[in-house]
């Protein structure tokens, strides 16, 4: 039971992705690479799949097309709200933000996509189950357990590249930035201190350090990024922004300097 349930979720994360690059895609008019993790499976739609497929299989068995829709509607809301926030907790980043839908909350949930899984689960419930369960049972129990340990040692792999994409992306700017700061803006501070009241000439002079700043801010960000592998860019081009951190500024510029980077790359291939 357990093996199925685990080949299930992989399943259902990996259309859920296709589902969500979709919609998005079609929502933004361009297409939409989504999802926390690097490879092409969003574990949230697996998640919230099996727990309605087991409600609804064994639990709820006198469903109807309403109740099925508003439960999914209503319980992936909550379940989309838990995950934005424990992700924007973890790392300060979101992979997703409806601030601009209509009827959203905090950016994290919004009605039309909300409205969408409802659809969805009506979807699982009467076409994909129907095909995929009997399916399911009737691989023998050697086959099932290779299978469920084949898709938990991927998605082992792939969290765990993930989450350390993102903390070493963190830890990085965040020193890069600290040392900046910290040799710049002394600098600049004592240069301040002995100009006062000589003349115009050395304010222009800060002007020019400023500018001296910036280029070395501009430096080290392409020398940081220069130095990603690819599978880092492609983790960190799914992010949306930081917040929460006193370094979003930077992280969130010079995120979107390696989306921009990625795209050239592409669009000269």
């Amino acid at each position: 039971m357990v093996s199925r349930c685990v080949i299930y979720f992989s399943l259902l994360s990996v259309a859920g992705y296709f589902y969500e690059c979709l919609a998005m895609t079609v929502w933004a008019g361009k297409w939409e690479n989504r999802g926390f993790l690097y490879g092409p499976a969003i574990p949230i739609y697996g998640t919230g799949a099996l727990f309605g497929t087991i409600l609804f299989e064994y639990v709820y068995r006198n469903y109807t097309p309403l109740s099925v829709f508003l439960i999914s509607m209503f319980a992936s809301a909550i379940l989309e709200y838990v995950v934005h926030y424990a992700l924007e907790k973890a790392f300060n980043a979101y992979w997703w933000d409806y601030s601009k839908a209509p009827f959203n909350i905090n950016g994290r949930i919004c009605l039309p996509a909300s409205i969408g899984f409802g659809i969805a689960g009506l979807v699982i419930v009467y076409m994909i189950n129907p095909i995929l369960l009997p399916r399911l049972n009737s691989l023998n129990d050697e086959m099932a357990q290779f299978m469920a340990l084949l898709c938990t040692s991927l998605f082992v792999a792939d969290t765990t590249l993930t989450v350390s994409v993102i903390t070493t992306f963190i830890k990085r700017i965040e020193n890069i930035d600290n040392h900046i700061n910290d040799t710049m803006d002394s600098f600049v501070g004592n240069f301040l201190d002995e100009s006062k009241g000589i003349n115009n000439h050395f304010y222009n002079t800060v002007d020019r350090v400023s500018e001296a700043r910036k280029k070395l801010i501009d430096r080290r960000i392409d020398r940081a990024i220069d130095s990603m592998s690819s599978a880092s860019r492609f983790v960190l081009n799914r992010v949306k922004g930081f917040k929460g951190t006193v370094h979003s500024i930077r992280l969130n510029e010079i995120l979107g300097r390696i989306k921009n980077r990625i795209k050239i790359r592409k669009d000269e291939r």
